[in-house]
């Protein structure tokens, strides 16, 4: 009859707080080193000496392999928060098991390691404290590291009114760069709008936000007027009168000016009449 599998050592597993090393002298006299946790040390009663079954070693071969892939996690925790899903394709791509995976993810839930919650708190805390984002981008930015949809929608409870605003503002002022001097007030409400509501914030707060800029949109209005009509009369140099006319005004009019600003200006411009 072959001898049992025996415990011949346990030792602290290095740095690796609350887990073990245990040396197993095998029935064929081969020792195998396995990494447990003190909660199966104490739940199974491990000690040096112990017999174990068959059945008893290969479970202690199950907790070793899940403890490779919570320790892969831990170091991957130490960089930074991760989310549940974010963990969980981090060590399906190392290349642990579904059930390795799944033991370190239930451990590390366990131990508070892992808590969605607490992660998309976190996560929106710090967009709204680092970047203009709005609060629709964050929700789209959790769903992205695979929060579920009911704690993402929680994001925006953490993001005051007042504080959108200001960061509405914000991202506003650096956009209008985008449309000084080349855009109608129509096309320039219409584009900044919508990288504003691309930014993720509501309808509401774009257009109380773009309602603020009025000035800026008429004074920018007439600068554009006067752009867009050189190189509208520059692209139709070819026609004379009333077709060049035409032409020049149909141009300006896609671009959202005014019909009698348009008319005003290049009366004044061209000295030709309708």
């Amino acid at each position: 009859m072959n001898a049992m599998p025996v415990i011949t050592r346990i030792s602290t597993a290095g740095r690796n707080n609350g887990f073990f090393e245990i040396d197993v002298q095998l029935d064929d006299g081969g020792t195998e080193t396995l990494n447990v946790h003190e909660d199966v040390l104490v739940q199974d009663g491990l000690r040096k000496g112990l017999q174990l079954t068959e059945h008893g070693l290969a479970v202690l071969r199950q907790e070793a392999e899940g403890i490779k892939a919570y320790l892969a996690g831990i170091r991957y925790l130490s960089y930074r928060m991760r989310s549940s899903h974010e963990m969980k394709v981090y060590l399906e791509k190392k290349g642990y098991s579904e059930s390795q995976t799944e033991y370190a993810l239930e451990r590390l839930h366990k131990e508070q390691k892992l808590d969605d919650q607490a992660f998309a708190d976190a996560f929106t805390r710090t967009r709204i404290e680092l970047s203009t984002k709005g609060p629709q981008l964050i929700y789209r930015e959790l769903l992205q590291v695979g929060i579920d949809q009911s704690i993402a929608a929680g994001a925006e409870s953490l993001y005051p009114i007042e504080e959108q605003l200001a960061h509405a503002r914000k991202y506003l002022t650096k956009k209008t760069a985008s449309v000084k001097n080349t855009k109608s007030a129509a096309e320039a409400k219409q584009i900044l709008s919508r990288l504003l509501m691309q930014r993720g914030f509501s309808r509401e707060i774009t257009n109380q936000v773009i309602s603020e800029i009025g000035d800026f949109l008429v004074d920018n209005e007439k600068n554009a007027l006067v752009c867009q009509a050189e190189k509208a009369m520059q692209k139709y140099k070819k026609y004379s009168g009333n077709e060049f006319l035409q032409k020049v005004k149909a141009f300006l009019y896609k671009k959202g000016f005014p019909a009698d600003d348009i008319t005003s200006f290049l009366q004044k411009r061209t000295n030709i009449n309708d």
